[in-house]
């Protein structure tokens, strides 16, 4: 059954409001923060930040730094094994809680995995060159503790292997494999407080005639002995265009984003929450923004119970199929609920930037071009503070040059008087 949802709307730039109709809760909005350009170099931007409060993101690559919030940004010099001759390599990033950088990447070109780590915020690199040797693709890598880190990598390009450190990245251990045969469209490694399961959101096609593609989440147990392939769990969401996301909120509810036909012949927002781990899930009703339009890229974030937020790419113009949407022109929104997890969910919408892209967007392998300017993903983090961190991809179309845009976004939960 579906939940009532409210919607707030803060469009502090021109852009349609038709397009987010839905009902409307008073508040008074505050002033938008400005985007800032982190750099032209890369694309599936990744954020992390550190406890010293250093924001990092990758971007294939590349990888930039902030020290000031988010205000201004410089692209680190990086390992010499993601130089700027190793053209269009996936990457993923993560600190530990005593500020150890964790960069990983392949080389060359859908090369070898390699994990480099930095203790002075990307200043010197120590590196495994060759965590998995061999074809690879699609890294993610997560450092919860001061010990543990994990890696999962696509070897030979398609099947997800999932890796355990227990010196601090020096040397790994592969555990176990995903269970998708030829299935390597994943998303970020996530563990629950506590736990000593590691979950991985992925796109499971189906090789089989049973199977219906779906959302589902792969269970790694390094910690046990026994079957060498994770256990999945299926969430009931349909699969998104880009790589799936999930995140966790401090109290450890899983987050799932992804996109489904709206009723307007356009693709709406919906999300997933599961309070075990991926058990069980509960579906939100989809987002008021987006029952028309078309909506696609989208990433969740996560913090304080309830305190969820999801950015996206939007165009008011309906097609189910944004790879071959030539004409349409894109904004990057950012979605934002504080009770998420409530009975009657309320959102506020705002345009973070508008004309982000004009023409079909698409993402992964069958991809290519201007369409795929963004990469394969956009990203937002909500820090411990419930302070939201977003990126996303900006293109001038003159030019198709492209930029890495961040925005920091602090909002006050809107009061719940009349």
């Amino acid at each position: 059954m579906f939940m009532k949802t409210t919607i707030i709307i803060l469009v502090s730039v021109a852009f349609s409001t038709s397009a987010f109709a839905g009902k409307l809760s008073r508040r008074t909005p505050t002033p938008a923060p400005t985007p800032v350009t982190v750099g032209v170099d890369g694309n599936e931007p990744l954020i992390a930040e550190a406890p010293d409060g250093t924001l990092y993101i990758s971007a294939l690559q590349h990888i930039y730094s902030s020290t000031n919030s988010g205000a201004t940004w410089t692209e680190l010099l990086g390992p010499i094994y993601a130089s700027s001759i190793n053209l269009n390599s996936d990457s993923s990033i993560s600190v530990d809680p005593s500020n150890r950088l964790y960069f990983t990447f392949d080389y060359p070109y859908a090369g070898t995995t390699a994990v480099c780590t930095s203790d002075d915020r990307g200043v010197t690199w120590n590196c495994n060159p060759a965590v998995v040797p061999g074809g690879t693709d699609r890294m993610w890598t997560l450092a919860p503790t001061m010990v543990d880190d994990y890696e999962t990598t696509n070897e030979g390009l398609y099947e997800t292997a999932f890796l355990h450190s227990t010196d601090r990245g020096t040397t790994w251990v592969p555990t176990s494999i995903g269970a998708g045969v030829l299935e390597p469209q994943t998303g970020p490694l996530l563990q629950v407080p506590g736990s000593s399961n590691i979950l991985q959101i992925t796109k499971i096609f189906g090789t089989l005639p049973q199977e219906t593609p779906e959302l589902k989440v792969y269970v790694y147990s390094p910690n046990s002995t026994g079957s060498v392939i994770a256990a999945v769990r299926s969430t009931g969401l349909q699969l998104p265009v880009a790589l799936p996301s999930a995140a966790l909120s401090k109290t450890g509810d899983m987050w799932v984003a992804s996109e489904e036909p709206n009723p307007a012949g356009g693709v709406q927002v919906v999300l997933g929450r599961s309070t075990n781990q991926g058990v069980t899930w509960t579906k939100l009703p989809p987002f008021p923004g987006t029952t028309t339009g078309t909506a696609t890229f989208t990433w969740v974030a996560a913090g304080s119970p309830g305190h969820v937020g999801v950015i996206y790419y939007y165009t008011p113009d309906n097609g189910t199929d944004t790879s071959t949407m030539s004409t349409s022109t894109w904004a990057a929104i950012w979605a934002e609920s504080f009770n998420a997890n409530s009975a009657a969910p309320t959102w506020s919408v705002r345009v973070v930037q508008p004309n982000v892209h004009t023409g079909a967007i698409c993402a992964a392998s069958g991809c290519s071009g201007d369409n795929r300017f963004a990469g394969d993903f956009i990203n937002a983090i909500i820090d411990s503070n419930d302070v939201a961190h977003l990126a996303w991809m900006v293109e001038d179309m003159s030019t198709q040059a492209t930029k890495i845009r961040y925005e920091r976004i602090k909002t006050t939960p809107p009061s719940t008087s009349k």
